[in-house]
Formats: structure tokens, C-alpha cells, sequence
């Protein structure tokens, strides 16, 4: 028979990573606009994020994070200032030639996308202190370490989301090889993902600690 620990968990885990938040809204406008290699890439950088908020939970950083509020607004700062930068970036260079998508796959750095979406992950303080409250929530006295039940719970989380973020990279470029055959939405639609980061970056500075 199933533990239903485990049942719970997996739902849980489940439900998390289909929601929508600014991890999915950037891992759609990076495969949109850069293709699949890059969307994986940014898959690989959003997990790799969350084991690393995972370990830090194990450590007693992300309560550092919790508590301190010089450590939670220098955190927004650079998690938001980040975001500008990308942002400002599609808006400049924008104009997405989605005819030339093949050779933009190939050009673009795999580790360059994947360093962006760690350094997006690991910069929200607020996914710091969501994963603070849930994974102490499945913690069990079973004679195992606290950090070693972390790490495995977190590993869980990353590879159901690696399922389902890379349902979303296939997804987002379905749409994008429609989107080849309308010149005018190519031409708007890194403007759009722009806008998008940078409101994403303006909502990170407005979040209060809690």
C-alpha cells in the first residue's frame, strides 16, 4: 500500500509547480523567444534554484532570510535589478525574427540562460520562505536527518517540475512556429516579455516581508 505522507507530498508537489507564477511567465517568454534550448536550459537553472533554496533550508539560511529584513531587501534589490536588466534588454533588442528561430537556438548560450534562471530563482527571497514553510511541514521523526529529508523532498519537487516545465518549453514552441506565420505578433512579442520582466521586477520590490 501507498503511504498517503507520500500522496500528500506528490499532490502537493504537483500543485505547486503548475501554478502560475514569475518562474513559468519567464520560463514561457524564454521559450518563445529563444526557443526549446534555452527553455531547457532555464529549466535546468529554475531546479537548480530550488535545490539550492533546499539546501539553504537545511543549513538555517533561509531563516536568515526570514528574519533578517537588511538580508530579505538586498535580496529584492538584486533579484529585481536582474529582472530590469533582462527586461530592458527585450525591449531594446527586441523583434523576435521567429523564421530565424533555428538559428537563434543554436546561437544563444545553453549555461548563459542557465545562470539566468538560477540567479532568477535563487534572488526571490519569497521562494526562499515559501520553501521554509512547506517542506517542514513533511519533515518526519524516522531517525533520518533533517537535511538528508530536505534534499530528497526537494529533489522530488525538481524532477515532477522538470516533467511538467518541459510539457511547457514543447508548448511555447508550438505556439511560437504558429506565431512564424504572423510577422507583425513576432515583432511585438519580445516587447511584450519585456514588459513582463520588468513588471514581474517591480512586483518583486513592492513584496513585503511578512
Amino acid at each position: 500500500m501507498i503511504d498517503t505522507y507520500w500522496i500528500v507530498f506528490i499532490s502537493a508537489a504537483v500543485i505547486l509547480n503548475i501554478s502560475p507564477g514569475p518562474d513559468m511567465i519567464y520560463l514561457i517568454s524564454q521559450s518563445m523567444s529563444s526557443g526549446k534550448k534555452v527553455g531547457f536550459a532555464s529549466v535546468l537553472g529554475l531546479g537548480s534554484g530550488a535545490l539550492l533554496h533546499t539546501l539553504f533550508i537545511s543549513l538555517g539560511i533561509s531563516a536568515i532570510i526570514a528574519t533578517s529584513i537588511t538580508v530579505f531587501r538586498v535580496m529584492k534589490i538584486i533579484g529585481a535589478a536582474y529582472l530590469f536588466y533582462l527586461g530592458a534588454k527585450a525591449l531594446i533588442f527586441g523583434e523576435i525574427d521567429f523564421s530565424d528561430l533555428d538559428k537563434k537556438n543554436d546561437n544563444k548560450s545553453f549555461l548563459r540562460s542557465y545562470l539566468n534562471a538560477i540567479i532568477i530563482d535563487v534572488t526571490n527571497p519569497k521562494v526562499a520562505i515559501f520553501f521554509m514553510a512547506f517542506l517542514p511541514q513533511f519533515y518526519r521523526e524516522n531517525g533520518s536527518s533533517q537535511i538528508s529529508q530536505f534534499m530528497l523532498l526537494g529533489t522530488i519537487i525538481v524532477l515532477i517540475g522538470f516533467v511538467i516545465e518541459s510539457l511547457i518549453v514543447l508548448l511555447s514552441e508550438k505556439i511560437a512556429l504558429v506565431l512564424r506565420k504572423k510577422p507583425i505578433i513576432s515583432k511585438l512579442i519580445d516587447k511584450l516579455f519585456g514588459t513582463i520582466l520588468i513588471s514581474l521586477g517591480i512586483k518583486l520590490i513592492l513584496e513585503k516581508q511578512n
